[in-house]
């Protein structure tokens, strides 16, 4: 996976947490060294959760591992 294809990747995803279906919106990609630093804003929410990816891991993450990794990311931060 790229960079260029987080964004498009993380906006509009559903996830389902606590009985919601929720929708990330607004991803922000920022490169930081040797890793990026992304932060997207869950709608409907004051939520705006944020990862830092080292660039090498990220490089072999596919589109679905990195979608997995973001629901669990959505439902720690929703549901606590």
């Amino acid at each position: 996976m790229t960079i260029d294809e987080l964004v498009p990747l993380t906006n509009g995803l559903s996830i389902t947490a606590c009985g919601q279906t929720l929708v990330c919106d607004r991803a922000r990609v920022t490169p930081i060294n040797d890793s990026i630093d992304m932060k997207f804003w869950i709608a409907g929410t004051d939520y705006v959760p944020r990862l830092r990816l080292v660039r090498a891991r990220l490089a072999g993450y596919s589109a679905e591992t990195l979608t997995r990794i973001l629901r669990r990311l959505v439902q720690r931060t929703v549901c606590g």
